[in-house]
């Protein structure tokens, strides 16, 4: 059986709480949070749906661990498995500012490193990102450019899908996915609805 997620990133849509939109979207077996949302936003869908919850932070979260966000679920530089599915996060974007969960090329990809480590031998499905890959669905503006150091994590634990938030299309047509050798690529912006084979 293909294992249903509902993906949110960036932006919160108060129609995915009202209980037609819930009705509607029918099963969902894990809820994956990839950054830039309010920790009571996140909750909200967890128990809405009544689906467990993984999640990383973007560059517009709280710095360091703040926020009441659901414990357990944050799996920044972890591996984890959730509904049969091999899961690893890695939260932030492309250092731009002063501002928390940014980073230099350097330190991502010393973060990849220490993933794939954890990672070891298993067969990773997900990778969890808030700013993309580079070479795949950038924005044109340096904070919205990707990080080489994630396209190397790709390239490394080839994970089925990763998926990221941190460019809005505000309005206008942007690439919302890609394909990187065996890695889909999407964008998840606001929300998407992923079936996974198992």
């Amino acid at each position: 059986m293909t294992v249903r997620l509902l993906a949110v990133s960036d932006e919160v849509e108060p129609q995915l709480l009202d209980q037609r939109t819930v009705a509607g979207l029918g099963r969902i077996d894990l809820l994956v949070g990839c950054g830039d949302l309010p920790a009571d936003y996140l909750d909200a869908l967890a128990t809405g749906y009544n689906a467990p919850l993984v999640f990383i932070r973007g560059n517009h979260d709280p710095p360091g661990r703040g926020g009441d966000y659901p414990e357990g679920a944050e799996i920044d530089g972890r591996v984890v498995t959730e509904k049969g599915l091999v899961i690893a996060g890695l939260e932030g974007s492309i250092r731009y500012s002063d501002g928390p969960h940014q980073y230099t090329e350097g330190q991502m990809m010393a973060r990849v490193v220490a993933l794939r480590l954890r990672l070891g031998r298993r067969r990773l499905d997900i990778l969890i990102t808030h700013g993309p890959p580079a070479g795949a669905n950038e924005g044109a503006d340096p904070p919205h450019r990707g990080l080489r150091a994630v396209r190397r994590a790709v390239e490394w634990m080839h994970p089925r899908l990763l998926l990221h938030g941190h460019v809005h299309p505000y309005g206008r047509e942007i690439v919302r996915e890609a394909q990187l050798g065996e890695t889909r690529v999407i964008n998840v912006v606001g929300h998407r609805v992923l079936d996974l084979p198992p």
